[in-house]
């Protein structure tokens, strides 16, 4: 598992959200890197970054599509397969916020509020059940 520890301890994220919070974070760190190379002009890096989110795009593409049956099926069966997925968009959120903060991209769209680690586990912990729902930053 990607998750930091004070995180996973605080959210005890599924599989399924672990995962889906690292393929989004891929795709904003290469959308980052992107951007930084247009701004560098840096043209070549710019192809080459968005080979990788093609890739990126395609592994998060593959978390959604996973079969619950866990048999491989050929790639045609994969389009045919609804998406099944269960996890907590609060807590996918709040990972990506962990995932993704080192990125430009990352950073402005899934900002960290509060503290992190040991002392400031209360900021990653899921909304209690009958407090009032709210969302991470970054989380519509």
């Amino acid at each position: 598992m990607y998750t930091t520890e004070p995180v996973a301890l605080t959210l005890r994220p599924s599989p399924q959200e672990d995962q889906l919070a690292e393929d989004y974070a891929s795709v904003l760190g290469t959308v980052s890197r992107i951007d930084r190379a247009v701004r560098d002009g840096a043209w070549n890096a710019v192809r080459d970054e968005l080979d990788q989110l093609i890739s990126a795009a395609e592994d998060m593409w593959a978390t959604l599509s996973e079969p619950d049956d866990g048999e491989e099926n050929g790639d045609h069966e994969l389009y045919q397969a609804p998406v099944t997925v269960t996890a907590d968009p609060a807590t996918v959120c709040r990972l990506i916020g962990v995932y993704a903060e080192p990125h430009s991209i990352g950073h402005v769209l899934h900002p960290m509020d509060g503290p992190r680690g040991p002392e400031g586990e209360d900021a990653a912990l899921p909304a209690q059940e009958g407090a009032p729902e709210s969302r991470p930053a970054g989380c519509p």
